[in-house]
């Protein structure tokens, strides 16, 4: 308040209450540059020094409070300041958690990049007689103002961190400076310059800059001509070695010019030991978007010929797609003409315009949706871009879900797999869930078929809208969510963890990424999604995830209304546990409605603090793989399956009548026998056991038993095979699962993908090995 501003009024007054005056602080912090307007106290003499050193006086006691004080740590503490009022501004923020709670000062997840400056460049000049800060000091000071200058605009944060002087003789003149005294460097980087090719210098008209630029760089430095006619001093580095980033390049160029061949910069960058986790295709790396660009071309193309079609009764309004390949967000991107496999199919829907002859039946409607996709695919057949069009069925035991869609393939061998939307359907369900329709199931089912509805063709398009945009905005996005289904599928959360909550946790770090800032590299994207999860109190807490920064206050207040009435609807947690919402689904449960939900949520951020907590350990030194790597040793029982097992075998049998036609082998080739045989054991055995398998590269098979199969009394119609328990002879008798008789059944079942099962004995703590009599090469 008392803080001599002649131009400006004063920020703070005394009839500000104390999160005012706090919030006011941050905001003089946050906004005001005192290394070159000095900050005056309470004195009118004071004329300020000529240094670059933040100042800020106090008149009545003569005394500079920040005489210790550096640029670059200055500049920290207005970034830190300028992230402490983001999360007192956003109302999705726990802002008390953000700001106090949160342990945000650890350079692995706060930085971007890393990498240390040996401490032997340190020459034998005198220390800085401004403020006689050491020679480390010295070096910080030096490195962070020829990285500020070299870096420009890629850096929003330059943060060297000098380790604390140690003590001294007092017959010596200051503390010695050894070979483990190194500077580590920390960049905090903007994801829309950091990985520029091009840089722009001074023009050559500017004769001053010019020259200091080309003393700068050295031979690094040429004279360009633009398209757009100007002549200026540029830079051009290099993009095609996914070896070496373009910081990289550019750090280690300043620390070898500025400090000579012998300076060594160590980088501490993993983003290139996480991207080697990621199954990589022809693309190169820096434009990650350019591997899904066969797929959205061949999206655009058949939409093109769907859109052409004058034979339908009906025109087409509007082609949804909703799938992870067109949001940029698979595992495995789509790559055209892929030898090994179709792969799985890209889904999307086709809404035709408003007719009222559409029937007003579910039956009838699912009929018409049959007779629309045939006459699609009588036109198909006759586009040469077409392979194959094959139309299929599905849930055919239900009354109330789809039925029928359309595979087709294309001369690229990517296969889309297109289905009807027809917004009656939910109307109609809607009566028949409050009871103006008779239907002789349950009113359980109508619900399910409801959420199935809007899953599908409500909320699916918009999510895979919603996260394309984003993708396009934040390049580093996409490579973080395939990182981090990576990392479920690593741990056999495939089958119970959806990809879209992987997304929108991933989205978070990005468009509400405090205590930290817009992160700018795969490592600190992916630690702190991990460290979100690793913190997220589920349980009492909704996860929140605004896409467009548009939510209001009353709007989130409804998202915890909600989440509450759930949390009373359902106190055991035993069908929703984690409750994600976005702006895009107030719902919450879309996404995250599990029968073992509990279980799953408790697994899943289990996983998580046990990553956090490698990571933290191993502090700068942590492997990535470590990560990655899985531990069997919590299971009941796994089976091991075998490594090379396609469905492409079934084209090589040895009898004629037996052999696949081409269309048919091309779509079979995209049937997995292995996630075939996954669900039928879920289909089988999904109430008596809790399976878990890794998706993207299934080898095993995990199982649980579910506890309910336990010792329990003796009753019929159990649904499972019992075995007696040893009793003592004054106790009641009691049965349990016959473990060993299902996992001989799914040895049988499995016997063509299974090399062996390993159980853990109930009863001790040994394994022993169920082989598979009639399986070969065991």
């Amino acid at each position: 308040m008392r803080i001599e501003r002649p131009s400006r009024p004063s920020i703070l007054s005394t009839g500000l209450s104390s999160y005012q005056l706090f919030k006011r602080t941050l905001q003089y912090l946050a906004t005001t540059e005192i290394t070159t307007s000095p900050a005056i106290v309470t004195s009118n003499s004071f004329s300020g020094l000529q240094t670059k050193q933040p100042v800020f006086f106090d008149g009545s006691r003569g005394m500079d409070l920040l005489f210790k004080m550096s640029p670059w740590s200055y500049d920290r503490l207005k970034h830190e300041a300028t992230s402490s009022l983001r999360a007192l501004t956003n109302p999705v923020v726990d802002s008390f958690k953000s700001l106090f709670i949160s342990k945000v000062y650890e350079p692995y997840k706060m930085y971007d990049f890393l990498f240390r400056i040996s401490s032997n460049i340190i020459t034998t000049a005198a220390p800085s007689i401004e403020n006689d800060i050491g020679p480390l000091s010295t070096l910080a000071d030096d490195l962070h103002e020829k990285l500020r200058y070299g870096l420009g605009n890629r850096a929003v944060l330059i943060h060297p961190m000098v380790p604390s002087t140690s003590s001294w003789p007092f017959n010596t003149s200051g503390p010695i400076v050894g070979n483990q005294a190194d500077v580590l460097v920390g960049l905090l980087l903007d994801p829309d310059h950091c990985r520029r090719i091009v840089d722009r210098g001074p023009p050559i008209d500017d004769k001053t800059a010019s020259a200091h630029f080309r003393q700068f760089w050295g031979d690094k430095a040429e004279l360009r001509r633009f398209k757009d006619g100007t002549i200026v001093e540029s830079l051009i580095w290099d993009d095609s070695d996914p070896e070496r980033s373009i910081i990289g390049q550019i750090t280690k160029h300043i620390v070898h010019r500025q400090y000579g061949q012998q300076a060594q910069a160590d980088h501490l960058d993993s983003d290139k030991a996480l991207e080697t986790l990621l199954p990589w295709q022809s693309a190169t790396r820096q434009d990650v978007l350019r591997q899904f660009s066969s797929v959205t071309s061949a999206f655009q193309s058949l939409s093109q010929t769907l859109r052409a079609m004058d034979s339908l009764p009906l025109q087409i309004r509007t082609l949804s797609p909703a799938s992870p390949e067109l949001r940029f967000s698979s595992l495995v991107a789509p790559v055209a003409g892929n030898p090994n496999g179709l792969g799985q199919p890209i889904e999307f829907y086709v809404q035709f315009e408003h007719s009222t002859r559409w029937p007003d039946d579910l039956a009838a409607i699912q009929r018409t949706k049959i007779a629309f996709l045939l006459k699609i695919a009588s036109g198909l057949e006759k586009d040469t871009s077409i392979s194959a069009v094959r139309l299929g069925l599905d849930n055919s035991k239900s009354k109330l879900l789809e039925h029928s869609f359309l595979d087709i393939v294309t001369t690229h061998n990517i296969v889309f797999r297109l289905r009807i939307h027809h917004e009656h359907e939910l109307g109609i369900l809607g009566q028949l869930l409050d009871g103006q329709r008779r239907f002789s199931g349950s009113r359980e089912e109508v619900a399910l078929a409801v959420t199935e509805f809007r899953r599908r063709y409500t909320q699916g398009p918009a999510h895979t809208q919603a996260v394309a945009t984003l993708v396009t905005r934040y390049p580093i996005l996409s490579l973080t969510i395939r990182l981090l289904k990576r990392w479920r599928d690593c741990h056999l959360l495939s089958s119970h963890i959806r990809d879209e909550l992987i997304e929108l946790l991933a989205v978070r770090s990005f468009v509400c990424p405090c205590p930290w800032a817009t992160p700018g590299s795969l490592r600190s994207a992916f630690l702190r999604t991990l460290a979100f999860v690793a913190s997220w109190d589920w349980q009492s807490e909704p996860l929140i995830v605004d896409f467009k920064s548009d939510l209001t206050k009353q709007e989130i207040d409804e998202i915890h209304l909600r989440f509450e009435a759930w949390r009373r609807l359902d106190p055991g947690m035993n069908r929703v546990a984690m409750f994600a919402a976005s702006s895009i689904d107030r719902e919450g449960i879309t996404w995250t409605e599990n029968r073992l939900a509990r279980i799953m949520a408790t697994r899943f951020t289990n996983l998580a603090k046990a990553s956090i907590n490698l990571a933290n350990v191993q502090d700068l030194e942590y492997n990535p793989e470590a990560l990655f790597t899985p531990s069997l040793a919590g299971y009941d029982f796994v089976i091991h399956l075998k490594h090379k097992t396609s469905a492409a075998d079934r084209s090589r049998l040895p009898f004629k009548n037996l052999q696949l036609s081409r269309d048919s082998n091309a779509i079979d080739g995209m049937l997995n026998p292995t996630q075939h045989f996954f669900n039928e054991l879920q289909w089988l055995y999904g109430e008596n056991v809790i399976f878990f398998q890794n998706e993207s590269a299934p080898t095993v098979i995990a199982g649980l038993w579910n506890p309910q199969t336990g010792p329990r009394n003796w009753k019929i119609n159990l649904g499972y095979s019992t075995v007696p328990m040893r009793k003592r002879e004054d106790a009641e008798p009691q049965i349990t699962i016959n473990r060993t008789s299902v996992l001989n059944d799914i040895a049988r079942i499995g016997v063509n993908v299974i090399t062996h099962i390993d159980e853990e004995s109930p009863s001790k703590v040994t394994k022993f090995i169920l082989h598979l009599r009639h399986a070969p090469n065991v």
